[in-house]
């Protein structure tokens, strides 16, 4: 309840400083809260680039797609987008909600109704900073129905304060609905808050409501209403906000239950919680849209529990009438309230299955500390203390947290503790005591002894986080079932055990556990006062003495000091500036887009290079991109759609920036086709997947992959928690072994991923690495042996670099018969398996080019480098090992293209012909070589597909349905089949150069390419150091480039098989050294020194 202090009664005395003690905490507030925003707006000049509007993150764009959408046809919002998850579309749920409106309600006024697309960004980019700032409000009324005015005061200087996640996700330009679902949930618990106060108050019970005496509720009445409110609306702007109907329930089960066994009417309670979930539930009827149970849609879920929550209270409170009119003992009330709902749990469990299994994986992923794979690949989903993530940031659990909060998480355990073990203190019984210190032993069992829990855990086959929940509940059910607690006081604590489980679940709850922290510790804050008798004296400050002045003084900054002011080391890696922690300020400084700007010279050439979406081949069925389209499970898109594929990440960026349309997006749809294409092991398998979604799915027409996706230690093993064509798939496929850079004392320095002929394999390091090109194994061998290293278990066996001075990769100078010999005798080790170079062949690919590569590197990110040079060091060879051979551009860009046919003759029977072009990427400056090899048929005939063409490329482009491709080749491809001596000692040949028009690749034009190879013969003569003429034979010919011809012809033989065969899961692999037969990439020796060259 508020304790705040009451006004003079004489008015006509009160001096200026009085007054300013009345109304001190309005121009504190305004303070906070330009302090709050300006923190918050510091790097707003690097969002804007060249006029355009950048945002940080994914989910942010899409906010923009709907803003703009909703500008133009206010209020409506997307009601269904075929824009994204082609070939599908999708309704989109938990997007284009009150926030989205909101916005774009700001930007029609601040344009005067017609704002710009400009304006439009900028208003959305500002969105989450004005939003973090206004927080402060809720923060102070919550923090002063705690503990007073100044104290909550002192919670929004705090919350100003924070450098945590409620921070960084209310910057500007991270305008995720995030950073917005604090300030509404908020204020919905503050409106509660009120709410069950005043009802405390008025005593809203049932006979005053049958007499319809409203004079006597009209306050109740009217709180509860806005409570209703309130709630709605943090649900209009986020739908899984349902949680806090859950919140609400749990109060409501174990305040009534203490209200009877205390000797206290439970209707006020069942009062309040009745009309403001009636409220509740029938605003979020009206924005209904789906008829079913979903958490992230505007479904059944949320009216249903919020009347489930309403009639439930009644109900309860009808129960403890009837155990009061059969003179039941009140001590079985909660039993019954227990078993009732233990009851309908299991009635849902039989009759609504649906809803059973997703109040129960909800329960689980977002309160029970189980968050399966794939939504911890969501980045805001992953647990808040993940080793990864620890590893990553080098923290450990406690200095992360202190990086987050400073020590307020800890003290606001202290003052929520305080909170629930007041009542029983304060009525002295030995019992209740006895609880009090009993509840601080179990709490700290749980944090201090993980054992403890975990061990039950053990016994019961669930994990030991669910035990240590479940323990703490059960302590506050005790205490408030052994002593009447405040409402206010109890529905925060609930709150705050809801809402501490959700944030170790998955970190994104940390932006609200910010408001909870700060409101518990200016409770803490108050009572540490009242201890120190500074309330009593506190009428005005002229009544402070000087020792409460200090006492306040020191408590302050015992709470604010740490972190929030004064940074402290929470990292030991002797680096000063990377090991202490970041003030909020700070942590603003170096906010930015980011890796989004990577992308955009992509982007750009997407817009202006590739075909409107509709337009595809010369279709002229233009979509409209703020089009309103009815909703459907299958969208039918126009001849001339198409899809760009790409991990879902990006899904958003192609919507938008690309303004084309991704087949996965972060909503993660899509997310199981794409894993499945990108990890296919094979051509035929990829081509597989796309065929299979829809009727339109075979109309993916672009892949772009990124270099996060396309290295270990990155992205690349996200697809893998979605990837289901293989049987009891994981990333582990990927590699042979982890090595281990043993010191000569026997210590771990660094380690290195041995990856396995599957990762080569994969259409993801296919594309990205070698550009859809045969890729030839090096006489290079990865080495290692089984080292015994020390740890804190004991004596453990780790793949280790072999001991001495030999070094885990091996240079066999092109022998790879040498080679093979090695790795058969050593029995531990592999040939290739680092960086780029494989352990068998890699076949070419048909149907895939490289059409743009970024403006940026990879070797521009620290990421990238950190993988790279920490690989290169425990290998002990060159980074440059690492590195692609031919660009390490950041983003590449491919087209599925149908592919030149090639029908060739005049081979050797049964001999392997290669076809190969040098392709040039004007962006870099650089070139590399597409080759592909066929077998010849009995008769010396063989087919090719080929996806790069030679010439052409002007008569293509955007205008007539086409790419207008970047990357181009600098001359005709070169046919050739491997030279040999024949009886006569003349060395034979067969060669051929060979033209391919941009319309044969891209599928304008039909019909086969017709080749025939030039037999060539050149005497073979030894020379003893005299020059000597040589000249053909009589059976000798020149060679002839007569046959560069693009002559359609039909195939006559399908005996012949291309390079491709990897279709069937089969390659072909050589030990051929041979050049003319080999794209293998000459690497100097020098790269593979014993010690890195940096």
């Amino acid at each position: 309840m508020s304790v705040d202090n009451e006004r003079r009664e004489d008015h006509e005395t009160t001096s200026v400083l009085e007054r300013f003690e009345d109304w001190y905490h309005i121009p504190a507030l305004l303070v906070v809260m330009v302090f709050m925003l300006t923190i918050r707006l510091q790097s707003y000049s690097k969002f804007i680039r060249n006029g355009e509007v950048f945002f940080d993150g994914n989910d942010a764009w899409y906010h923009l797609r709907e803003v703009s959408y909703t500008v133009r046809h206010w209020p409506s919002t997307i009601p269904f987008d075929p824009w994204t998850h082609f070939p599908y579309g999708t309704s989109v749920g938990q997007f284009g909600t009150l926030y989205d409106q909101i916005v774009a309600t700001a930007a029609l006024v601040i344009g005067l109704g017609s704002p710009s697309q400009e304006l439009i960004a900028k208003t959305l980019l500002v969105t989450p900073a004005v939003f973090g700032a206004l927080t402060a409000i809720p923060a102070y009324i919550i923090g002063k129905r705690l503990a007073g005015r100044g104290p909550g005061v002192f919670a929004a200087i705090l919350l100003g304060l924070m450098p945590g996640l409620f921070l960084q996700r209310t910057l500007v330009g991270v305008s995720d609905h995030n950073g917005v679902e604090p300030f509404f949930q908020a204020i919905s618990v503050a409106a509660l808050l009120i709410a069950f106060a005043v009802a405390e108050k008025e005593m809203p019970i049932w006979e005053i409501v049958a007499e319809r005496d409203f004079d006597a509720i009209r306050s109740s009445t009217k709180w509860a209403v806005i409570a209703g409110v309130a709630t709605a609306l943090y649900m209009w702007v986020w739908p899984p906000g349902v949680l806090i109907v859950g919140v609400l329930g749990a109060f409501v089960l174990v305040k009534m239950a203490s209200d009877v066994t205390n000797g206290k009417s439970p209707e006020p309670t069942a009062f309040v919680a009745a009309v403001s979930m009636g409220v509740t539930a029938v605003l979020m009827l009206v924005q209904l849209e789906d008829i079913s149970f979903s958490s992230t849609h505007f479904s059944l879920i949320q009216p249903v529990l919020a009347f489930a929550v309403a009639s439930g209270a009644i109900f309860l409170a009808w129960v403890a009438r009837q155990f009061e009119s059969r003179d039941v003992d009140a001590t079985a009330y909660p039993a019954a309230v227990f078993g009732l709902v233990l009851l309908t749990l299991g009635i849902i469990y039989i009759a609504l299955p649906s809803l059973w299994s997703l109040l129960a994986s909800n329960f689980l992923r977002i309160l029970g500390f189980s968050a399966g794979a794939a939504t911890r690949t969501i980045g805001e989903a992953q647990p808040y203390l993940s080793p990864d993530t620890l590893s990553r940031l080098q923290l450990t659990p406690v200095n992360r947290i202190v990086a987050d909060y400073g020590f307020t998480l800890f003290t606001g355990i202290a003052g929520a503790t305080w909170m629930l073990a007041k009542p029983l203190v304060q009525r002295g019984d030995t019992r209740d005591y006895g609880y009090v210190f009993g509840g601080l032993a179990i709490i700290g069992l749980i944090f201090l002894v993980p054992a403890f829990p975990n061990g039950i855990g053990s016994l019961l086959g669930i994990s030991g986080q669910l035990v240590g929940l479940a323990l703490v509940s059960a302590v506050i059910v005790g205490a408030a079932l052994l002593a009447k607690q405040d409402p206010e006081h109890l529905f925060v604590i609930i709150w705050a055990v809801f809402m501490t489980s959700a944030a170790f679940t998955q970190l994104r709850f940390h932006y609200y556990l910010a408001v909870i922290v700060v409101v518990v510790n200016a409770y803490l804050l108050s009572e540490v006062l009242s201890f120190l008798d500074v309330r009593a004296t506190m009428a005005t400050v002229t009544d402070l003495e000087l020792y409460q002045v200090v006492s306040i003084a020191m408590v302050v900054l015992l709470i604010a000091a740490p972190v929030l002011l004064v940074p402290l080391n929470v990292r030991n890696t002797g680096t000063a500036a990377f090991d202490k922690s970041n003030t909020a300020w700070e942590t603003s400084q170096g906010h930015s887009p980011s890796e989004v700007l990577k992308w955009e010279s992509s982007f750009e050439w997407t817009k202006e290079n590739t075909p409107k979406e509709g337009t595809f081949g010369g279709a002229n069925n233009e979509m409209a991109y703020y089009g309103s389209y009815e909703k459907t499970d299958d969208f039918q898109y126009a001849d001339g759609s198409y899809g760009i594929l790409s991990w879902w990440d990006y899904g958003h960026w192609i919507t938008v920036q690309g303004e084309r349309i991704p087949n996965a997006n972060p909503f993660q749809e899509g997310a199981v086709p794409a894993a499945n294409f990108l990890l296919a092991p094979n051509e035929t398998q990829a081509q597989d997947v796309i065929a299979s979604q829809s009727t339109e799915g075979n109309n993916t027409r672009y892949v772009m992959v990124d270099w996060k996706m396309a290295t270990p230690g990155s992205k690349f093993s996200a697809p893998s928690v979605f990837y289901d064509a293989e049987d009891n798939f994981s990333s582990a496929e990927f590699y042979e072994q982890r090595v281990y850079h043993l010191s000569d004392e026997g210590r771990p320095t660094g380690n290195f991923l041995v990856r396995d002929q599957r990762f080569y394999d994969s259409m993801m390091t296919r594309l990205y690495y070698y550009h859809g090109s045969a890729q030839d194994p090096s006489a290079i061998v990865v080495d290692w042996e089984p080292r015994t290293v020390q740890t804190s278990q004991g004596p453990v066996s780790v793949a280790g670099n072999p001991a001495g001075n030999a070094t885990p990769v091996r240079n066999f100078d092109g022998n790879m018969s040498a080679a093979k010999e090695f790795v058969e005798e050593d029995g531990t080790s592999q040939i290739g398996g680092i960086g780029t170079f494989p352990e068998e062949r890699v076949p070419a690919l048909e149907h895939y080019r490289l059409v743009k590569v970024s403006n940026s590197s990879a070797t521009s990110s620290n990421d990238y480098l950190q993988l790279v040079y920490g690989d290169a060091r425990a290998a002990q060879v060159g980074p440059q090992v690492m590195l692609p051979r031919s660009s390490a551009a950041w983003v590449k860009s491919f087209e599925r293209v149908p592919g030149a046919t090639v029908q060739g003759s005049g081979a050797p029977a049964n001999s392997t012909v290669t076809a190969s072009v040098e392709m040039k990427i004007p962006t870099e400056n650089s070139t590399f070589e597409y080759t592909q090899q066929a077998q010849t048929n009995e008769d010396g005939e063989f087919t090719m597909t080929l996806p790069y063409s030679t010439t052409g490329y002007s008569e293509y482009g955007p205008d007539n349905g086409y790419t207008n491709v970047s990357v181009r080749a600098t001359g005709p491809y070169t046919i050739s089949s491997g030279a040999s001596l024949n009886e006569s000692g003349y060395i034979v040949g067969y060669q051929s150069n060979l033209s391919v028009s941009e319309g044969q690749v891209n599928g304008d034009k039909a019909g086969d390419i017709s080749v025939e190879l030039q037999r060539t013969a050149q005497k073979l003569e030894l020379t003893t150091g005299q020059s000597s003429d040589s000249s053909d034979s009589s059976d000798s010919s020149e060679s002839s480039d007569s046959s560069d011809t693009s002559e359609s012809s039909e195939s006559t033989d399908s005996s012949s098989s291309s390079d491709t065969s990897d279709s069937s899961g089969s390659s072909d692999s050589s030990d051929s050294t041979d050049s003319t037969t080999s794209s293998s990439i000459v690497v100097p020796e020098s790269a593979f020194a014993a010690k890195p060259a940096v």
